[in-house]
């Protein structure tokens, strides 16, 4: 999977205009000024109105529909703390569209001191599991569904419309950003962050960390400073 640039201001998409699921290599944040939209990400479901923002760290990978027939405005402001994601809210997103045209790094630092936390989808079987994929890195694909009276192919195939990749892959996607995260922002030993986040060995970790973001751990680590 390659990488989508992004470009900092205004946007409009048209109706229609959804977005497979792609990933990015740097953080941004989407504020809605007109339009709905959902989108589908790491931190879960979420249906989008004007005020609504959504934040991306490094190496997020989401999908997004239209769902206003008129087309959807958007603001995309750079965000660099990998560590706060999800859907908040804002109370004034043309003052941030506006201070945007002058500075747009300015505009997200006055995003990030303004900003509300909003809930995120949990009102389906695949918000669910998402979480607890999450959560818990040695679950059981086959006991979850099987505790849930779903068949595992239909485990995998509503999971695959909603978030537009599969379980185990969704699971070890989250794992390599969360590790990639960990090396860089603890000093733990990279074989204790692989054993806590439910890898093989560190081996594995580095595969799919090096897959995934194109570095091993190790070199996120020495880049930390």
């Amino acid at each position: 999977m390659s990488f989508r640039r992004i470009r900092y201001g205004v946007e409009t998409m048209p109706a229609g205009h959804d977005v497979p699921r792609h990933r990015h290599d740097g953080g941004y944040a989407t504020v809605a000024l007109a339009g709905r939209f959902s989108e589908a990400s790491f931190a879960g479901r979420a249906t989008v109105g004007p005020g609504d923002v959504l934040l991306h760290g490094r190496f997020d990978c989401h999908g997004n529909a239209m769902m206003s027939h008129l087309g959807t405005t958007i603001l995309r402001l750079p965000w660099q703390d990998d560590a706060i994601e999800g859907l908040y809210t804002i109370a004034d997103p043309d003052a941030l569209a506006r201070l945007c045209e002058i500075d747009p790094f300015e505009a997200a630092a006055e995003l990030g001191r303004t900003m509300r936390k909003a809930a995120m989808r949990c009102d389906h079987w695949v918000d669910i599991l998402a979480i607890d994929l999450d959560a818990m890195p040695d679950l059981s694909l086959a006991r979850w569904a099987e505790e849930r009276d779903l068949a595992p192919e239909s485990l995998s195939r509503g999971f695959r419309r909603a978030f537009g990749t599969s379980p185990k892959s969704f699971r070890m996607e989250t794992r390599a950003r969360r590790a990639r995260l960990a090396a860089m922002q603890s000093g733990r030993p990279l074989t204790e962050i692989a054993h806590d986040l439910g890898f093989a060995d560190l081996a594995h970790m580095t595969h799919a960390v090096r897959a995934f973001t194109g570095l091993p751990p190790s070199l996120w680590r020495a880049a930390r400073g």
